[in-house]
């Protein structure tokens, strides 16, 4: 009797115990396409860059706020932000939470000397269903111009509205597209690519095809397209951009990604320097959902 007392005993733990192997599944921090689920929209999104004031004789604060909230909580909620100076990434921000609806998340940024700050972000959902997995994906983002100099005080706008702010848009403008087209020339050349199979669109641009259908694509495809981007953008790029060597590089410091949708919509190129120079080009295949 207490043998067999001991093994029901045993029997019953190791049933629990492989029930909860087999059934548990933790939520973690992660960025996957899957057809989108129009049902659920975000109610709230915002990206918002603002100046704070002088932080010293020498340096200023800003502050970057992302937020966003669903009109349903789902099973994963995730916001990521990237924010560019002059054309190259200076910070990044990630928040996730499970069973959620909101996130909001900001952080202060010390600079110093006038430029162009530029930020765009992904709000992003994984949503559960009985026999099926589905995400909703929304694109904000924000920019700034702050001009720090000895010839004037410290001052901020998004878009000139006076003649000074109009002069020192130009300026900012050509300083940060002189240096980016410098490096996507280099980019192109170095992997030879035929520029002219491909729409160019620079990952600041892209929030604005949340709306707008890229490239003679479906808004459903475009969708597809770029929530699979941005998949891709989050594991090679934003996570650390790994080499061909097999080195894991920070992609702080980097150039702005430029992205090429192939004309023919077959696969992806996003294209950036790391701050030490060296050239990466992620390729993404396109295979749309039937």
């Amino acid at each position: 009797m207490k043998k067999k007392w001991i093994y029901l005993v045993f029997l019953a733990f190791f049933t629990s115990a492989l029930f909860s192997y087999f059934t548990f599944n933790p939520v973690r921090e992660s960025i996957i396409y899957f057809p989108i689920d129009d049902s659920i929209t975000f109610t709230k999104a915002s990206t918002s860059l603002e100046l704070v004031g002088n932080e010293d004789d020498d340096e200023y604060l800003m502050e970057w706020d992302v937020h966003s909230q669903t009109d349903k909580e789902v099973y994963l909620r995730q916001d990521i932000s990237l924010l560019f100076s002059n054309g190259k990434l200076i910070e990044t921000l990630s928040e996730w939470e499970d069973q959620s609806q909101k996130i909001a998340q900001y952080k202060k940024i010390s600079g110093e000397d006038s430029a162009h700050y530029e930020a765009i972000s992904l709000h992003y959902g994984e949503i559960h269903l009985k026999d099926e997995i589905r995400s909703t994906q929304y694109m904000t983002s924000d920019q700034l111009y702050i001009i720090d100099s000895e010839f004037t005080n410290l001052f901020s706008f998004k878009s000139s509205q006076t003649e000074e702010e109009e002069e020192w848009e130009k300026i900012l403008n050509k300083v940060t597209e002189q240096h980016l087209e410098y490096s996507w020339t280099e980019l192109i050349d170095y992997f030879q690519i035929d520029s002219q199979d491909y729409f160019a669109l620079p990952l600041s641009e892209l929030a604005k095809y949340n709306s707008h259908s890229l490239l003679q694509l479906t808004k459903a495809q475009t969708k597809e397209v770029v929530g699979s981007l941005w998949e891709g953008l989050y594991k090679h790029y934003f996570l650390g951009i790994k080499t061909k060597e097999g080195k894991v590089l920070s992609p702080i410091g980097s150039t702005m990604p430029l992205i090429l949708l192939a004309n023919n919509h077959s696969h992806m190129l996003v294209l950036t320097q790391t701050e030490d120079g060296t050239p990466i080009k992620l390729v993404q295949k396109i295979t749309f959902n039937q």
